[in-house]
C-alpha cells in the first residue's frame, strides 16, 4: 500500500503538497459541515414547524371547545362527563350542529375527540364514534398533559399533521383530548419562504469563502511549486560544485547542522596532469579551461562508472574515493580506464595516477560559514606521492593493491614516512 507523503515525511525535493491536501483534507470537511448545517437546519425547522401547529391546534381546540360550550352547554357537560353522542340522543344534533360549524369555521380536515379513557366521543366520520384509540401520542397526551404531533402519509401520497392536543376547563385541569388533521403544505411552504433568504446568505458566504479560499490556495501552490523548483536547481547546481559523500553529509546533518566525522579504512585516487604548468603559459585561457574540462570530466566519468566519488578537484589533480571492501579493485579499475582515454583522446598532456588505500578522517573540515567535507590524514598524503612518482601514462599502486599485470614490485621513500613504501607500476 502506498502511503500519502505527509508534510513531516515528504522529501525536500518535492513541493510542499498544499493544493492535494487542501482538496483531500479541507474540501470534505467544509462538504461535510455544510452536510450537517444542512441537517441541523432542516431538524430545527421541522421542530418548529411542528411547534407551530401544535400552538395552533392548541388554540383551535380551546376555541372550538369553548365555541361547542356556549353554543350546547349541557350536552358539552355531558360529552365531557363521558358519554357519546349515541347516548345523548335528542341533544346529540345540537352537539353534532356545534362541531360541524366549528370545523367549517377553522378549516380542518377532520376532528376527533376522546376522553381520559381514550374512547373517541365525537368523530368527524360518524363510524369511529366509541371506538378506542391506543396509539401512543394519544397516551402521552393523556398521561403528560402535552401536545403531540404525528406525520402521517395518506393513500394519494399527500401528507398531513395529525395533531393530538388537551384541552383544559377553566381551573386548568384536564377534561379532554383534540384530534385535529392538518395539511402539511401550506405552513410549511411559508417558513420555506421565509427561510430561503434567511439560509441564502450565509449560503453564498461560504461559497464565496471556498472560492477565494481556492483560488489563494493555487496561488499558493503555484508559488510554492516555482520556489522548490527554483531551490532544486540552484541545488543540483551546488551540488556539481562538491563531492556526492558531501551531499549526502549535508542531507544526514542534525538540527543544528553539524556532522559526524569519521574514521574510515578507504581507497585514494590521485590523479595529476603533466607539464600541465607548462601547457598553461603557452596557451589561451579559453583552450587551457576548455581542455582541462575535458579531462576533468574524463576523470570523474571513469570514476562515477567504478563506484567511486570525486571528493575534491585541485587545480589540475583529482581527488577520488572508493568506499567498501572492494574499493581498491574498483579505484585501479578507475585508474586504468583514465589512463586508456586519455591516451585515446589525443591530449597534449598526459596523466599520472597514484592508488592508496588506507584509513583516513571523513569529515567537515572548517568554520560554520565555509566548510568543505573531505577526508584528512596520512593515507591521502600517500595517494598524492603516489601520483608523483607516476609519469605520464603511468599508474603508481601500493603493491597489495596490483594484480598480474602490474611491473615489478619497487620500493620508493614518501615523504613524511620512516619506512621506504612497496609499490607496483603500470605502463600503458
Amino acid at each position: 500500500m502506498v502511503t500519502e507523503p505527509t508534510p513531516e515525511t515528504l522529501p525536500s525535493e518535492h513541493p510542499f503538497p498544499l493544493k492535494r491536501l487542501f482538496m483531500r483534507r479541507f474540501v470534505p470537511a467544509f462538504l461535510g459541515f455544510i452536510g450537517v448545517f444542512l441537517l441541523l437546519i432542516g431538524f430545527t425547522a421541522k421542530n418548529v414547524t411542528e411547534s407551530i401547529y401544535l400552538e395552533l391546534a392548541q388554540r383551535r381546540a380551546q376555541t372550538i371547545a369553548r365555541a361547542v360550550a356556549a353554543q350546547s352547554p349541557e350536552s358539552w357537560n355531558q360529552l365531557m362527563a363521558g358519554r357519546t353522542l349515541a347516548d345523548l340522543q335528542s341533544s346529540a344534533e345540537a352537539l353534532v350542529s356545534a362541531f360541524t360549524n366549528e370545523v367549517r369555521e377553522q378549516n380542518l380536515a377532520e376532528l376527533k375527540v376522546y376522553d381520559l379513557g381514550r374512547k373517541v366521543l365525537f368523530a368527524t366520520h360518524a363510524d369511529e364514534i366509541g371506538t378506542l384509540e391506543n396509539g401512543a401520542a394519544l397516551r402521552s397526551v393523556i398521561e403528560h398533559s402535552n401536545s403531540e404531533v404525528v406525520p402521517k402519509t395518506l393513500a394519494d401520497g399527500t401528507r398531513q399533521y395529525e395533531l393530538y392536543v388537551p384541552v383544559f376547563d377553566d381551573a386548568g385541569k384536564l377534561r379532554t383530548v383534540f384530534e385535529l388533521y392538518e395539511p402539511v403544505g401550506y405552513l410549511n411552504a411559508i417558513l420555506t419562504k421565509a427561510a430561503i433568504p434567511t439560509m441564502a446568505v450565509p449560503g453564498v458566504m461560504l461559497l464565496v469563502f471556498a472560492f477565494a479560499l481556492s483560488r489563494l490556495v493555487n496561488r499558493a501552490q503555484d508559488d510554492i511549486d516555482v520556489r522548490t523548483h527554483a531551490l532544486n536547481d540552484l541545488r543540483r547546481r551546488i551540488e556539481t560544485f562538491v563531492s556526492t559523500t558531501a551531499v549526502n553529509a549535508a542531507k544526514s546533518a542534525d538540527s543544528t547542522g553539524g556532522i559526524e566525522s569519521r574514521k574510515i579504512t578507504t581507497t585514494l585516487l590521485f590523479s595529476d596532469i603533466r607539464s600541465f604548468t607548462s601547457f598553461a603559459e603557452k596557451n589561451s585561457p579559453e583552450a587551457v579551461v576548455g581542455f582541462l574540462n575535458q579531462l576533468m570530466a574524463l576523470q570523474v566519468e571513469a570514476v562515477t562508472r567504478c563506484g567511486g566519488d570525486v571528493d575534491k578537484m585541485i587545480g589540475d589533480a583529482v581527488l577520488a574515493r572508493f568506499d567498501g571492501e572492494d574499493g581498491g579493485d574498483r579505484g585501479v579499475a578507475a585508474a586504468r580506464e583514465i589512463i586508456a582515454a586519455v591516451g585515446h583522446g589525443n591530449f597534449p598532456r598526459g596523466v599520472g595516477i597514484g592508488v592508496f588505500r588506507g584509513e583516513v578522517i571523513s569529515g567537515a573540515i572548517g568554520p560554520e560559514n565555509r566548510r568543505d567535507f573531505t577526508v584528512i590524514g596520512d593515507a591521502v598524503n600517500i595517494s598524492a606521492r603516489l601520483c608523483s612518482a607516476a609519469m605520464a601514462g603511468e599508474i603508481v599502486v601500493d603493491a597489495a593493491l596490483a594484480d598480474d599485470d602490474f611491473g615489478p614490485t619497487e620500493t620508493i621513500q614518501v615523504k613524511g614516512r620512516d619506512e621506504p613504501l612497496t609499490v607496483r607500476r603500470l605502463k600503458t
